[in-house]
C-alpha cells in the first residue's frame, strides 16, 4: 500500500475528477492502455467490473509508493500536455507534485506568488511546475524594454534562467573560462547544453553560428547547444553554415518559444525533438511547427 494519508488521497481525487467515476478524461481503453504503458499493469484484467476512479483507488491501496507515485506523476504530466491546469486547479497540482515526488522519493521545489519558495534538495522534480502564461508574459515584456539592447540582452538572459529552472533543467548563468564567454548552461537528460542567446535588431548571420558551434565542439564530446535567437537567423547562415562542419548546435528563435509557450508545450519535449531532427536528419533549425 502507498503511504498516503486521507487527506493527500483526496488531493488527486479533486485533481483528477475521481467522484463522479472518471479519471481526467481518458476513455476505458484509453486508461488501460495508459496504465499499462506506464507501470506494465493491465487494469481490467486485475480489477474488472470497476470504475476508472475506483481501479485507480485500488492501485494507490494494492502497489507500493514507488509504483503509484510514478503513476499519478505521468497522469499529470498527461493533464500538462493536454493543457488541463488552469488557475483554478493550479494550488491543488502543485502540492499533488510535492505528494507524487515524495512517493517516489525525490522532492520538489514549488514556487509560489509570494516571495518565499520552499526548501529542496536534489534530485530535481519529476513533474514541474511551469505556469506558461506568466513565462508568455515575461517574454512579451522583454521585447517592450525602452532600454540599450545590451540591458534587453540581460533581462533575456536572466528570463531563459528561470525557464530552464522551472523546468528542473539545473540552469547556470553565464561565465567566463579562458578565452570564452558563455551565455549560460543547463542540463537535459544527463546532457549538458550550452546556450547562446541574442537579442539583437539584426538577425543572427553564419560566423555567429561558427563560433558558437566551435565553443561547444571544445568542450566534451558529450556536450551540446542551444543558440536562440529574437530575430531569427539569416539564409546565408541557414544554408551555408553545416557545409563541410560537424554541426552540435540547434537553433530557436523567441518567436518559436512564444508557440510552444502559448500552446502549453513541454519545453523540454521541443528541445528534444529538434536535437533528434539534428541526430536524424542533420537538421540543425527544425521548425517546431514541423515537430
Amino acid at each position: 500500500m502507498a503511504n498516503m494519508e486521507y487527506i493527500e488521497k483526496d488531493c488527486f481525487e479533486e485533481l483528477f475528477g475521481m467522484r463522479r467515476g472518471y479519471v481526467l478524461d481518458f476513455s476505458n481503453r484509453g486508461f488501460q492502455e495508459f496504465v499499462f504503458e506506464k507501470i506494465h499493469l493491465d487494469i481490467y484484467a486485475k480489477y474488472q467490473g470497476l470504475s476508472k476512479a475506483k481501479i485507480l483507488r485500488r492501485i494507490i491501496s494494492d502497489y507500493d509508493n514507488v509504483t503509484v507515485g510514478k503513476l499519478l506523476l505521468e497522469l499529470m504530466r498527461y493533464m500538462q500536455a493536454k493543457g488541463m491546469v488552469t488557475d483554478e486547479n493550479k494550488v491543488n497540482f502543485q502540492k499533488c507534485a510535492e505528494i507524487g515526488n515524495r512517493l517516489i522519493g525525490k522532492k520538489v521545489t514549488v514556487k509560489r506568488s509570494s516571495q518565499t519558495s520552499s526548501q529542496t534538495s536534489s534530485p530535481k522534480a519529476t513533474v514541474p511546475i511551469v505556469d506558461y502564461d506568466s513565462l508568455l508574459k515575461e517574454l512579451t515584456n522583454i521585447s517592450s524594454h525602452s532600454d540599450t539592447p545590451q540591458s534587453r540582452g540581460f533581462a533575456f538572459e536572466k528570463y531563459l534562467n528561470k525557464l530552464f529552472e522551472d523546468y528542473n533543467l539545473e540552469p547556470r548563468g553565464s561565465f567566463k573560462i579562458v578565452g570564452e564567454q558563455i551565455d549560460g548552461s543547463f542540463i537535459l537528460h544527463n546532457e549538458v547544453y550550452l546556450l547562446e542567446a541574442k537579442w539583437t535588431n539584426k538577425k543572427i548571420d553564419k560566423a555567429d553560428l561558427v563560433v558558437f558551434n566551435e565553443k561547444v565542439s571544445s568542450k566534451s564530446g558529450f556536450t551540446r547547444g542551444l543558440f536562440i535567437s529574437f530575430l531569427g537567423f539569416s539564409d546565408e547562415a541557414l544554408t551555408t553554415f553545416a557545409n563541410g562542419r560537424s554541426v552540435r548546435i540547434v537553433l530557436m528563435t523567441v518567436q518559436e518559444l512564444a508557440i510552444a509557450l502559448s500552446r502549453k508545450l513541454d519545453f523540454t519535449k521541443v528541445l528534444s525533438a529538434k536535437v533528434r531532427a539534428l541526430a536524424e536528419e542533420g537538421d540543425f533549425n527544425k521548425s517546431i511547427l514541423s515537430l
